[in-house]
């Protein structure tokens, strides 16, 4: 064997026991979904609301070794269409270790590994293309953190583990995409959306009310405010009653920070008010007229979002 394939192969042997099977019937006893999952503590899976959307009836997550056990729904987040599952017993599986999201980058060799069907394991190989990705869903709802890789995309790895080679996950699988590529969902939003979801029954999708575009900040103003970033948002509208204007946004400020973080899109300031809840607020930092205005910003829910089954 040559050695490409037998790390991958070592890869596949070593992930195997934190990815699962997982089967739900309808009130009929007919088969309503059937798909992968990936362990997140010795209760709980995380799948696919494809797989799992709250009307089944029954619903048996089996691991590797060919254990079954029965499962109940936590909650199903609607904007990532992911479902979490607690376990009626004790998995007794070490979830997988995770990369955070500045250990992912653009040409790392990952894996996908998934098993629909109970009996088998599916696997796919490929590059990383990209990280940190935002994708509008069809009603303009913005899905942030999301890794694009060639690794193949299909039923038979949906909602399954995509890692690198040295074992660690770097995101759940998602969706074929476009031109043979598919969206993962990075292990760090995974993760925050699972533990969110478990302890108050639903994550956090935060609304900016405003929008912008990304833009290179200027090397004088860099030097004359000492900043350790180089790369900020430009204001370009501010919505009504929105929690930008509560916070005082402005048309044409430059936002620069979020907490104390650099600030490269919209979708870097979304995922660090992810991390909060609604009704708390983050310091946001903007260059206004030539000074450096640190703003209270309020964590607020998106509008048009309808949430699934909850505990």
């Amino acid at each position: 064997m040559d050695a490409l394939s037998k790390t991958i192969t070592d890869v596949v042997a070593q992930i195997q026991p934190s990815v699962v099977h997982v089967r739900a019937t309808a009130d009929n006893g007919d088969l309503s979904g059937m798909g992968s999952g990936v362990v997140i503590d010795n209760t709980h899976v995380i799948t696919s609301a494809q797989v799992v959307s709250g009307e089944e009836k029954e619903i048996q997550v089996q691991t590797a070794n060919g254990r079954k056990y029965r499962a109940s729904i936590v909650g199903v987040d609607p904007l990532y269409h992911v479902t979490v599952l607690e376990i009626d017993g004790w998995l007794g599986i070490a979830p997988p270790k995770l990369a955070s999201s500045r250990e992912v980058l653009p040409g790392q060799a990952v894996v996908a590994i998934g098993n629909a069907l109970g009996h088998d394991y599916n696997v796919t190989f490929g590059v990383v293309t990209s990280v940190n990705r935002t994708v509008y869903r069809p009603e303009r709802l913005p899905v942030d953190g999301l890794i694009i890789t060639d690794a193949s995309f299909h039923p038979g790895n949906t909602s399954g583990a995509l890692v690198r080679l040295d074992g660690v996950l770097v995101g759940v699988v998602g969706i074929p995409w476009q031109h043979g590529l598919g969206l993962a969902i990075h292990s760090d939003v995974v993760w925050r959306l699972a533990n969110q979801i478990i302890d108050y029954g639903q994550a956090t999708h935060p609304w900016l009310g405003f929008s912008g575009e990304p833009e290179i900040i200027d090397n004088a103003l860099v030097d004359l405010f000492d900043l350790d970033v180089t790369r900020g948002v430009t204001v370009l509208q501010v919505a009504d009653g929105g929690p930008g204007q509560q916070a005082g946004v402005m048309v044409d400020d430059l936002v620069v920070r979020i907490k104390g973080e650099p600030v490269g899109s919209l979708g870097s300031i979304r995922q660090v008010l992810a991390t909060h809840r609604h009704g708390e607020s983050v310091t946001l930092t903007v260059l206004r007229n030539g000074s450096l205005v640190d703003l209270d910003f309020p964590v607020a829910e998106m509008p048009r979002l309808r949430w699934g089954k909850n505990r």
